[in-house]
Order: C-alpha cells, then sequence, then structure tokens
C-alpha cells in the first residue's frame, strides 16, 4: 500500500510541473483487449481496456521525448485449475473478474519514420483501484455441473485487494499523427487474492489522439 501511494503521489507531481515544461499536450480515447496470465496455478481470462490517455510532449531540447498517462477501466479475469474432492467426488472450480481503474504513467520516445509515421516504446508504473466484481464456484458431480456465487463484490467482501500496483512498457506505432496501435505488458507487484497471485498482462490497444 505504501509502495502504491509513493507511485500515486510521484505521478501526481510530475502531472502538475511537467505541463509547464511541455511542448504540446494531446488527449485522446483508448481501448483494447486484456490476456490475462495471472502468476501462479490459476488460469488468466480475456478481458478489455477502455478509458482516456493524455500526453505531453516535452521541449525543443528534448525532442521525440514524452509523458503520457491514463484512467483506465480494465478487467482482469481468472478461474483455478479446479480441486477434486475425494470425498464426496466433486469437482470445484472457482472463478472472478475484478474491474479496475487503472492509472499507468509512462516517459517513452518516439522514433520519426516520415510525416505519416511513428514509432514508440514507452514505460513506467502503474496503480490499480480495485472498483467491483463478482467470484462464483461451479461444482460438478456425475455429470452435473452447479455455479453459485461466492461475492457479488470481491473488494468490498475483502476476497481480493483493492490496490494494486506494479511496472509496465508500451511498443508501438503513430500513423498521421492521431492513431496509435500499441503492444504492452504489466507486471504486477502485489499479491492481490491472498494466495500469491500477481497480475501479468499483455495487452494490445488502439488510441485516437484529438
Amino acid at each position: 500500500f505504501l509502495e502504491m501511494k509513493k507511485l500515486i503521489v510521484m505521478a501526481l507531481l510530475g502531472a502538475m510541473v511537467l505541463p509547464s515544461m511541455a511542448q504540446e499536450f494531446r488527449v485522446g480515447a483508448t481501448a483494447g483487449v486484456n490476456v490475462n496470465a495471472p502468476s501462479g496455478d490459476d488460469t488468466g481470462l480475456t478481458g478489455f481496456n477502455v478509458g482516456v490517455k493524455g500526453e505531453l510532449g516535452l521541449p525543443q531540447a528534448t525532442e521525440g521525448w514524452f509523458m503520457d498517462f491514463s484512467a483506465l477501466l480494465s478487467s482482469h479475469g481468472w478461474k483455478s485449475t479446479g480441486y477434486y474432492d475425494n470425498i464426496t467426488g466433486t469437482s470445484l472450480q472457482w472463478e472472478a473478474t475484478p474491474y479496475y481503474l487503472s492509472i499507468p504513467v509512462h516517459v517513452g520516445y518516439k522514433f520519426r519514420c516520415s510525416d505519416k509515421l511513428k514509432l514508440f516504446v514507452s514505460a513506467g508504473p502503474y496503480a490499480g483501484i480495485g472498483l467491483f466484481g463478482k467470484k462464483t464456484l461451479t461444482s460438478t458431480l456425475a455429470g452435473k455441473s452447479t455455479t453459485s456465487t461466492v461475492s457479488n463484490n470481491i473488494f468490498a467482501d475483502n476476497v481480493h485487494e483493492r490496490f494494486d500496483w506494479g511496472l509496465g512498457c508500451r511498443l508501438g506505432a503513430e500513423l498521421y499523427g492521431h492513431w496509435q496501435l500499441s503492444v504492452g505488458y504489466d507486471w504486477g507487484m502485489k499479491d492481490t487474492n491472498k494466495k500469491n497471485m500477481r497480475y501479468r498482462t499483455l495487452s494490445i490497444s488502439s488510441v485516437y489522439v484529438f
């Protein structure tokens, strides 16, 4: 929790100081797909990310460098590998879909290829705040499956940790000065469900910058 607070404070300070240095500030809308692969024995589920992005181009002396930050609704679903109860002969599998407000703050560099194409790379920390999400349990006995809800709000019920943080990187291309396509990877640093599960997320995103 203390590490995440430090990241947020640093991000806010950067957001206040850098606009005065910036050569250009742009805002865009972003959406994409999350391919989740959490650490541990659990299996990731495909999710999504959608939100807004801000980008600061730094002064002429550092041309090519930029800072960007986003506010994203991001899903990080997972399901357990399954558990078999030898006494009752029942197979059990848990599944959850947590939704977070994800706030990545990256510093990057753009390589100009032509008037219409730039390639870019960026990296930096992110903070996540758990908003909502369900957890279910599927029980299978003699070929018949029954699904029940374990929690309607996994954060309020303390099934999942509400706060997450980690590091991420992005690689992408900017077309015609407005469209950005990128592939990214985030390494979660916090155990989010109290059994050594940390998020590992591959994301594919599209951004339109105004």
